[in-house]
């Protein structure tokens, strides 16, 4: 079987939805199945653009090989037009049309095509419209329980993507009821993310030297945030979170914000005079040291899809606790998470003392495998 996986993001920059489908691609190749090709869709920022957007300057290449995948870059250029047309007017893009139409010849020729979030479903879906090849996307969050929201030419073009896909493939069990708001009528399947086996709990001597590595003593306790700062991540409730773990346990705390984003300024002014430790970004071959210094994960989020940090870090032996949000509770369980609104602070506060405290004990479920993952999308796939 010859496959395209086709979806927008950095291969400059690892973050989460990379990492995600970079694991599930080298799962897909592993099973000798199928032969993939990947294509990452990218942005190009002139200086002007780069400045406006915050973002950083990445190498102009044709391709970039990660572990063994090697990923062709399909480069567009960043429209203050397209951002005017779909952000502010909510019509259609007219100058990433164009883009699209141009890098549909690289979908042609497959027996199907994988698309990972909405860039990447709509390339899939014009190939189908185009070459009549089938497609398969999986939604991984924010473009299901978010954007179509805010914006009502998005909201019809996902339902279209969805409706015309083989399938459609949630990563959690939330996200997928969620997505029946746009659509009933696609087909639908759950597909759990695995973890990478880089993140494991090290054995005491190595964990020892890696928390003496990052300046920490033995009987030092870690609470820590790990992922973007931006609103979704419900990050201004950092601050209040920590004070009030800091004021319930007598041991000894440190508190570790690991990430960067747009709030990051007002969150460090949050945090004046606190003796917090902000690591910004952090490479993705550094993660599994930094799981393994964690003893309590904190993830307030507003919304999720499904959030592959706690299962990073519950694999490294970490506790995580969490709002009642999204698939949070399907990796965390039902007793670790609180539920948005009043006393949503101090919930969470008394379940991560208990947690300092050695009262819970959390496992990762077994569905969070990348073969099971990758055994059951073939299965669609060929069906």
């Amino acid at each position: 079987m010859r496959l395209a996986v086709i979806f927008e993001s950095s291969p400059f920059d690892r973050k989460g939805l990379f990492n995600a489908v970079h694991s599930r691609i080298r799962h897909l190749v592993a099973s000798g199945e199928c032969t993939v090709d990947v294509y990452c869709i990218h942005s190009r920022d002139n200086a002007f653009t780069r400045y406006v957007r915050k973002t950083p300057r990445v190498p102009f290449v044709d391709s970039v090989i990660v572990e063994g995948i090697t990923y062709n870059i399909l480069w567009y250029r960043f429209s203050i037009i397209d951002h005017i047309l779909f952000s502010k007017l909510h019509w259609r893009p007219v100058v990433f049309s164009r883009f699209l139409r141009k890098v549909l010849p690289h979908l042609y020729g497959y027996d199907a095509v994988i698309a990972h979030s909405f860039i990447g479903a709509v390339a899939a879906c014009t190939a189908f419209q185009e070459y009549g090849t089938p497609y398969f996307v999986t939604w991984h969050g924010s473009d299901i329980h978010t954007h179509p929201w805010h914006n009502p030419q998005l909201l019809a073009d996902t339902k279209t993507v969805m409706d015309n896909a083989a399938c459609n493939f949630f990563v959690s069990r939330a996200l997928k009821e969620h997505s029946d708001l746009i659509s009933t009528s696609a087909r639908k399947e759950i597909l759990y993310n695995g973890v990478s086996e880089d993140f494991v709990r090290y054995d005491d001597v190595v964990r020892e030297k890696v928390r003496e590595k990052y300046g920490l003593s033995e009987d030092d306790k870690v609470v820590a945030f790990v992922g973007n700062i931006v609103q979704v991540k419900n990050v201004r409730s950092l601050a209040p979170i920590f004070d009030r773990i800091a004021s319930g346990y007598s041991g000894k705390l440190k508190f570790w914000i690991v990430g960067d984003g747009k709030l990051r300024n007002d969150v460090e002014r949050d945090f004046h005079g606190s003796e917090v430790r902000f690591f910004g970004n952090v490479s993705a071959e550094l993660m599994p040291e930094i799981m393994n210094c964690i003893d309590v994960l904190v993830l307030p989020s507003f919304n999720e899809g499904l959030p592959l940090v706690c299962a990073e870090a519950l694999s490294c032996g970490a506790n995580v606790v969490g709002s009642c949000v999204g698939g949070i509770p399907e990796v965390i369980g039902e007793n670790n998470v609180v539920p948005l609104g009043d006393g949503f602070v101090e919930g969470i506060a008394m379940r991560a003392i208990q947690m300092l405290n050695g009262r819970v004990t959390q496992r990762l479920p077994q569905a969070f495998d990348w073969n099971l993952t990758a055994a059951k999308e073939l299965s669609i796939l060929k069906s």
